[in-house]
């Protein structure tokens, strides 16, 4: 009963639905890149979401579909976020951390192991769900 109890206090004080957190929206997105589901990691993320390459670049609207449709087609990912900071305000989040991806080359067999450092922002959305608004990586 205690358990529940705290379970409750928990979802009740964060605002988010049960079993929907920030550390789930990771799972997901991790777990659907590595699968190559493109249109279920877009479901992860806002109309306006943008995703900033290591290298400055940027991906917005109709091409975050392109650039997954590219990484899935040239790539087997293995990523490994490790989060070192969650900040919420209100309807808003950050997240920050190091990650590992290894990365298997799909035309030729090549694997790169790829550390870095990442910063996510995320918003709740009018139906209660966390959705990735910018996700850069470094």
């Amino acid at each position: 009963m205690f358990g529940y109890l705290l379970l409750l206090t928990l979802v009740l004080y964060s605002g988010m639905p049960a079993g929907q957190t920030v550390a789930s929206l990771d799972e997901r997105f991790v777990r659907d890149l590595h699968q190559k589901k493109i249109d279920d990691v877009l479901t992860l993320c806002t109309p306006d979401a943008v995703f900033v390459n290591p290298d400055g670049s940027q991906a917005t609207g109709a091409g975050l579909r392109k650039l997954y449709e590219q990484v899935t087609a040239a790539f087997d990912s293995d990523l490994h976020l490790s989060p070192m900071s969650i900040q919420r305000h209100g309807k808003t989040a950050t997240e920050s951390g190091t990650y590992t991806e290894t990365l298997g080359h799909r035309d030729t067999g090549r694997i790169d192991h790829v550390p870095g450092t990442y910063c996510f922002a995320m918003r709740r959305d009018s139906d209660g769900r966390w959705r990735y608004t910018r996700m850069e990586w470094h």
